[in-house]
């Protein structure tokens, strides 16, 4: 496929929500497995970042992984909520109410999803309580490091509008390159995106970090799978992380592996799932 049918095909789908960015060598007897992956990062990161995961699903389901992203949070919680994928990464917000709408939860990383500021490292600011009269920026306020970092600021007495500016730009990488140009005085973002920037884009930037904890991103899968596939995607997830792509993969995102999601994880989560269904009901 030219470069040109390739943008044709893109826009095409945009017009859908739905952007494919990857597909896989071989011409399975069965139809791809749809992986839908939230719109974290830009389209070419998310890519190189999960080609060996893709892959090695691929070899142990025994099947196609066409992989697709959305073009904002809001398109994608509600692809994901009306069952447009097979397999699924999403925030851990979006996991929980995916899991009442025909999603099984299959696991989530083990690393923890910490809300963090973002400054440039010439900045004056040190400390997330200096951000009184400043602009922010992150990439979505239906992330769930958005949603973290300004539930901090509520609670140490900033409020919106009256004491700091927001902005939204498109990934929460695109968020921590306005700050480093010097476009808003501070991003919120979280560790795993930090990690998958640029190195120049690193330098430029100093984090100032929160102590607000979640459960990180959480695989599913579609009930229509049916139950063996579904038990054998579990399974390929856990072998992943002791194969040799995966331990590469999980060292340089830093999400540390697969835990399950446990009972207490669904407890921590229950505000900010009732937080996102009321930003989707004002059409956030």
């Amino acid at each position: 496929m030219n470069s040109l049918s390739r943008r044709r095909l893109l826009f095409a789908s945009a017009a859908c929500g739905l952007l494919p960015f990857a597909g896989a060598v071989g011409a399975p007897a069965l139809p791809p497995l749809k992986l839908g992956i939230m719109p974290f990062n830009s389209t070419l990161a998310l890519i190189k970042t999960h080609q060996p995961l893709t892959q090695y699903l691929e070899a142990s389901l025994g099947r196609r992984i066409s992989v697709f992203t959305s073009t904002d949070y809001f398109t994608y919680i509600n692809e994901l909520l009306d069952g447009h994928f097979d397999l699924a990464i999403a925030g851990p917000h979006f996991g929980i109410m995916a899991k009442d709408r025909g999603m099984v939860i299959l696991a989530r990383y083990r690393a923890d999803l910490q809300s963090v500021f973002v400054v440039r490292a010439d900045s004056p600011i040190k400390h997330p309580d200096e951000l009184r009269g400043k602009r922010l920026v992150l990439s979505s306020r239906m992330s769930m490091s958005s949603m973290g970092g300004v539930k901090w600021l509520q609670e140490s007495g900033l409020e919106l509008g009256r004491d700091y500016q927001l902005f939204e730009r498109s990934t929460h990488g695109a968020a921590i390159a306005a700050v480093a140009v010097k476009e808003f005085d501070a991003a919120i973002t979280t560790y795993t995106p930090l990690k998958q920037i640029p190195e120049d884009v690193r330098a430029a930037i100093r984090v100032l970090p929160v102590d607000i904890h979640a459960p990180h991103l959480m695989t599913l899968a579609n009930t229509k799978l049916g139950a063996p596939m579904i038990e054998r995607a579990r399974q390929a997830l856990r072998s992943f992380s002791s194969s040799v792509p995966g331990r590469e993969f999980f060292a340089e995102t830093g999400y540390q592996g697969y835990v399950d999601v446990t009972a207490a994880d669904a407890t921590a989560l229950k505000p900010f799932v009732a937080l996102t269904v009321e930003m989707m009901r004002q059409g956030r």
